[in-house]
């Protein structure tokens, strides 16, 4: 059977149907060892087409394209600041069919009917009301991770934390110098981010979710494959923060609290983000 082929029945082999609304983060590694022989570096394109096909035009497929290392005052531009999130977002960022979103630490690629839904939003929170996470409670999506632990790729509680205002969180304020090679402004955005001392850690919050139908897990072909209804997954994360203060979903430690200290006072290197883009500007040497 040939890599497209294959990889064509992905969707309904995960049990997704036609129309469907679906995130999907993929570490890329061990599909692209497997279908080595058809080009490993076509397998994430062949993979963005396959979901793209079998769910239809009227579905929306979005891909995480972060770069959540982003420091206060460094430079982004969407066009070329590639994403920290792995080969499939590069991919998604120049395929044809994905555009991707505005802002620079939590974006995403889109494609799909919502698209210009998604392209529309232009909040200054990564995860408020406003936010693409919201529009995704709102369409109902399916997260679907391939080869990839919960804690990486569930980010949607995030959304759950902001809007539940959860006490081990603050706001933190970034100015971003935003654009492309033919000017950037410096725009403000903002960040509700963990205080010293706090890790997520959703180990607790799997069980919980597997209860209520929320979470499944399977595997295809030898990667390990999981899925995460949004819809259902929402009230039980607002639970746990109401009702348990977050045990599922949080945990602090004072060996945490040390780290962060020392992060703070140590003299701040351009993150990855930042680096990238400085070496594009530069160009071939």
């Amino acid at each position: 059977m040939s890599t497209a082929l294959a990889l064509s029945e992905w969707p309904a082999r995960i049990g997704l149907e036609r129309g469907q609304n679906v995130l999907l983060a993929v570490d890329v590694t061990r599909l692209a060892w497997k279908h080595r022989h058809a080009g490993a570096a076509k397998v994430p394109g062949l993979l963005l087409d396959a979901f793209r096909v079998a769910l239809g035009p009227e579905a929306t497929v979005l891909v995480p394209a972060f770069n959540h290392d982003l420091q206060d005052g460094e430079r982004y531009d969407p066009d070329r600041t590639g994403p920290i999130t792995g080969t499939l977002a590069a991919i998604a960022c120049k395929h044809p069919g994905f555009q991707r979103t505005r802002h620079p630490l939590h974006s995403f690629a889109v494609a799909g009917g919502a698209q210009d839904r998604f392209m529309a939003l232009d909040d200054a929170s990564s995860f408020s009301l406003d936010s693409p996470f919201a529009l995704m409670h709102e369409l109902a999506f399916t997260v679907v991770a391939i080869d990839l632990d919960f804690d990486h790729a569930f980010s949607y509680f995030h959304h759950v934390e902001e809007l539940e205002r959860v006490p081990y969180r603050q706001w933190r304020d970034y100015a971003i110098e935003y654009g492309s090679v033919g000017g950037h402004e410096r725009r403000p955005f903002k960040l509700f981010a963990k205080r010293w001392g706090y890790a997520n850690r959703l180990r607790d919050l799997q069980p919980l979710l597997e209860a209520a139908g929320a979470f499944r897990s399977m595997e295809v072909d030898g990667s390990t494959v999981i899925r995460v209804d949004i819809s259902k997954a929402h009230p039980i994360i607002v639970k746990d923060i109401r009702e348990n203060r977050a045990r599922s979903i949080v945990h602090f430690t004072l060996r945490n609290w040390l780290r962060d200290a020392l992060h703070a006072v140590l003299a701040k290197s351009p993150s990855r983000s930042a680096n990238q883009l400085a070496h594009a500007d530069a160009g071939p040497r």
